[in-house]
């Protein structure tokens, strides 16, 4: 999602990154983020607190326009929220699905954070960011008072006419040659209902019409939870139809999705999957949850939404699996015109501008020449995702107003 914003806003505003590292993480990391600020990984780790960042964000505030923080419940949302009250600028939170369900069995440390520190924190927002109105649902159940504003994520608009050559996946992995592909991409991790999938794929294929498709679960793996996959797949008997690559990147990802013919997230949970829009990239027809929170894909064509539960989530795969490549590339289709027309990358940019100027006081301006961005990265929890945004724009109070500096 980050990398999403530095490339949406990158044009239009100059992006300052701050950012949380493990040991290891370093070169990675700045590739992701060149000119990025990193601060080691110290104790209470499980609150992935990076050592002299809050300061180094009190320190450097005053010289930004606003501080957008990403992930709730960390030490570096906090340091955010810290630094933006002390310069007096516009803080901005995105939870990423973490307030989406508010559990009565949450433990007392957690219930006592939220009390604490939480509530009184986004109290002070200027925006409560959500990635769907599920999520904004979410947020005021939790008892956020402040505006919330509802952005989804978004690829760029290119993304969606993208030439995809199958060729070096099937170079990479010959089982695929001669078979139907099923894709899943993703963490896996126990969330992402991984284990409801492959129990729904054991049954589809006691059909044996269906036995022509193949099964590919891409991503990196999460505290080990790889090895509880594999571990199900023997047990299922399922070796000749899953194939489990790890993750897979770039001009290789890009082959995969251009190989399959349709896409499964059974997630329990999600905030807004960057993962199905991918698909719709791709024009694949997706079977997802309603966790997924994207009701438009299947109102429109564009694939099953289904409970989540192997039952539903079964019937929804078999009804997929029969369908002949035609029908499935004119449900691709339709998916991806919903993706160019609603989650393009370029009106993504625009919300998150309207609502920095908001935040500002500055709607109806120009757009702003620099905007400055942080963020925090769990290198042990690979694609966990960004903890904390900054964002400067290179405005300046007048008597008058506002006006662009020389």
């Amino acid at each position: 999602m980050i990398r999403g914003h530095i490339r949406g806003l990158g044009s239009r505003a100059e992006v300052k990154v701050f950012g949380v590292q493990d040991p290891g993480d370093e070169a990675e990391l700045r590739g992701l983020y060149p000119g990025c600020e990193l601060f080691p990984r110290a104790f209470p780790k499980r609150w992935f607190r990076g050592q002299g960042l809050r300061q180094a964000l009190v320190e450097q505030a005053p010289g930004l326009d606003l501080l957008h923080a990403h992930m709730l419940w960390d030490h570096t949302v906090w340091a955010t929220a810290h630094a933006a009250r002390s310069a007096k600028v516009p803080f901005i939170v995105s939870p990423h699905g973490n307030i989406l369900n508010v559990e009565p069995w949450w433990p007392p440390h957690k219930v006592a954070y939220r009390e604490i520190v939480l509530k009184p924190l986004l109290k002070n927002c200027a925006f409560v960011h959500a990635l769907s109105e599920r999520e904004a649902e979410g947020c005021r159940r939790f008892g956020v008072v402040c505006p919330i504003r509802v952005i989804p994520n978004g690829l760029p608009l290119s993304d969606y006419s993208l030439r995809r050559d199958p060729e070096l996946a099937l170079e990479t992995w010959p089982a695929l040659r001669g078979r139907r592909v099923l894709l899943f991409i993703g963490r896996l991790a126990p969330l992402k209902g991984l284990d409801m999938l492959l129990n729904a794929w054991s049954r589809c294929l006691h059909d044996p019409s269906l036995r022509d498709w193949i099964l590919v679960i891409a991503g990196h793996d999460y505290r080990g939870y790889a090895q509880q996959v594999a571990l199900q797949v023997k047990a299922l008997g399922l070796e000749g139809s899953v194939i489990l690559p790890g993750p897979v990147l770039g001009a290789l990802k890009q082959s995969l999705l251009g190989h399959a013919e349709a896409f499964a997230l059974p997630s329990r949970t999600e905030g807004f999957s960057v993962a199905l829009l991918e698909a719709l990239s791709a024009s694949l027809p997706c079977v997802y949850t309603t966790e997924c929170h994207f009701s438009d894909l299947a109102k429109k064509g564009g694939g099953w939404e289904v409970q989540p539960n192997a039952g539903d989530l079964s019937e929804a795969l078999e009804l997929a699996l029969r369908q002949t490549p035609e029908r499935l590339k004119s449900m691709g289709a339709a998916g991806n015109a919903l993706g160019r027309a609603k989650y393009s990358l370029e009106r993504v940019a625009d919300q998150l501008l309207d609502m920095y100027r908001t935040a500002l006081g500055r709607r109806g301006l120009p757009p702003p020449r620099n905007a400055g961005l942080a963020y925090h990265k769990n290198g042990a929890q690979k694609g966990r995702g960004p903890a904390q945004t900054a964002v400067q724009f290179s405005w300046r109070r007048t008597g008058g107003g506002w006006a662009r500096p020389a």
